[in-house]
């Protein structure tokens, strides 16, 4: 018996560092942002892929859940929904929350590329070179990178199932296990 603990404990040791650094990613992110620059950070989203897929079939709209930021721990419940809408009809085609770290990650990702698109097109004097760049930041392919960033987390019991309740010590679980739990 003395062995299985001490087994149980390395698997645990194990798995430590990785959650132990994606906090730790998380609260160096968010430590010094404002509920005000976080609200700019999501219009911001809205403005740079409405600017980069203008022309495209298909729009992506960041927007906090409501009632997630309502508390005073609100780094750690609020959620954004990602949802991409299909312009011509108006339906949307898919959605996705995020916790705040997968947030700040596709922040980081969209407002790169989209920095690196609008540089190029400032610079480059051809259509055709400034219309494939921008094609190539489809709504799609962002929304493609929020799906990765949400089903990365999985839960901690199970490991099973996609993770709906992530808490501040970085544990993350499904809804099944919150139920039987």
């Amino acid at each position: 018996m003395g062995q299985q603990i001490s087994d149980q404990t390395q698997l645990v040791l194990n798995k430590l560092p990785e959650k132990v650094a994606k906090h730790i990613l998380l609260v160096r992110e968010s430590g010094s942002l404002t509920y005000e620059e976080f609200l700019g950070r999501v219009a911001e989203l809205n403005d740079i892929t409405a600017k980069m897929v203008s022309g495209q079939g298909k729009h992506l709209i960041f927007e906090v859940h409501p009632g997630s930021d309502s508390s005073a721990f609100w780094k750690v419940v609020v959620r954004v929904v990602c949802t991409k809408i299909n312009k011509s009809t108006g339906i949307v085609e898919a959605s996705r929350i995020m916790n705040l770290y997968q947030f700040i990650q596709l922040y980081k990702d969209i407002t790169s590329q989209a920095s690196g698109v609008l540089a190029m097109s400032s610079t480059s004097e051809d259509p055709d070179e400034n219309s494939s760049s921008v094609t190539s930041c489809q709504a799609s392919l962002w929304m493609g990178r929020v799906k990765q960033l949400t089903d990365e987390e999985e839960c901690c019991i199970c490991m099973d199932g996609r993770a709906d309740l992530i808490l501040p010590c970085a544990h993350s679980f499904c809804q099944k296990c919150i139920d039987k739990w």
